[in-house]
């Protein structure tokens, strides 16, 4: 079935919006999270200094008192923000990450931009591409709210979990965007409500992710990125580790139960397992080898890769018809 221009947008949406989770990931694995101390300029600048020595300090006094009051805003020490901290602060690689997850998020503006023009012109589920965009920008004015907090723990997960919701969303345009009068796909086997555990399973999971993920956040603010090999004997007591850990098995078990009642037959049930099965590789290595940053990118990213495979499964179910029969 050829896919319309929305659905074309979509999938290109989803790529893009994937690979800003990867960069978004390095960023937060790396501790570049304020590479850039102002928003959108970085460190005062369209394109950011190379070295300290190409930092106008003279231009970011200016906006010290503005600094200042975010940082007071969201609980830090106001006093603890000055020119002298910001110098000591500045770190030519951190920079440049933070500043290319800035840059990867102009496509993803781009295209959700055209998806939504493409969906108000075809009158193709307009108002999720009304959504999907709007999402876009409530995910950059929480980027400022990041910063100027700081990196807050909990204003970072949010910042992720409005990702994760347009990926909800951007996939649900990939599947129902199709031309009118024509069928959404099917996923032949499991009705929706079975397809429901795993999404329910996935979902849950990436909660209780995020409770660890802060908690590295907080390890790595305080012990610097070199203290990384013993973060785990500090969470490894957790019982949301705990149950985080055991708890991935039973979506290997609903993962290999739904895909042998779709008797594997096409690309979404495969690439459900090998992603869950490449998530619980990466756990392992995680929770034996210490938190390798490396391995802790792609398995945040896999989870983006993830929620939207399975969420698309559940769209493509056959729903249940009366008496419990399958569409």
């Amino acid at each position: 079935m050829r896919k319309t221009g929305v659905q074309r947008l979509a999938l290109i949406s989803i790529i893009l919006l994937i690979v800003l989770i990867f960069a978004g990931a390095v960023v937060r694995v790396t501790g570049s999270g304020l590479g850039c101390p102002d928003w959108p300029t970085c460190w005062g600048e369209l394109i950011p200094p190379s070295n300290a020595d190409e930092v106008d300090f003279d231009k970011l006094e200016e906006r010290l008192p503005r600094y200042k009051r975010n940082a007071e805003r969201f609980g830090r020490d106001p006093d603890s923000i000055t020119i002298e901290t910001l110098k000591a602060e500045y770190d030519p690689v951190q920079t440049w990450i933070e500043f290319t997850n800035r840059l990867l998020a102009l496509p993803v503006l781009l295209s959700n931009f055209l998806l939504m023009i493409a969906c108000l012109r075809s009158r193709i589920l307009p108002r999720y591409g009304i959504a999907s965009f709007s999402l876009v920008i409530l995910s950059a004015l929480t980027g400022i709210v990041v910063v100027a907090s700081g990196l807050h723990a909990g204003v970072v997960t949010i910042h992720m979990a409005l990702a994760f919701l347009q990926l909800f969303i951007l996939t649900h345009i990939l599947w129902a965007g199709g031309r009118a009068g024509e069928p959404h796909p099917k996923i032949h086997g499991p009705p929706r409500r079975q397809v429901m555990i795993l999404l329910a399973c996935v979902m849950i999971e990436w909660a209780m992710g995020s409770q660890i993920r802060e908690v590295t956040d907080r390890l790595m603010m305080q012990n610097g990125v070199e203290s990384r090999a013993g973060w785990i004997d500090e969470i490894s007591g957790s019982w949301v580790y705990l149950i985080h850990r055991s708890f991935s098995w039973s979506i290997l078990i609903a993962a290999l139960w739904l895909g042998h009642k779709a008797k594997w037959q096409g690309v979404v049930p495969r690439l459900t397992l090998f992603v869950v099965g490449a998530l619980m590789i990466m756990g392992l290595i995680l929770s034996t080898s210490g938190i390798h940053a490396v391995v802790q990118v792609f398995h945040i990213g896999l989870a983006g890769v993830l929620i939207s495979t399975v969420f698309y499964w559940w769209l493509a179910a056959l729903p249940l018809l009366k008496g419990g029969r399958s569409a």
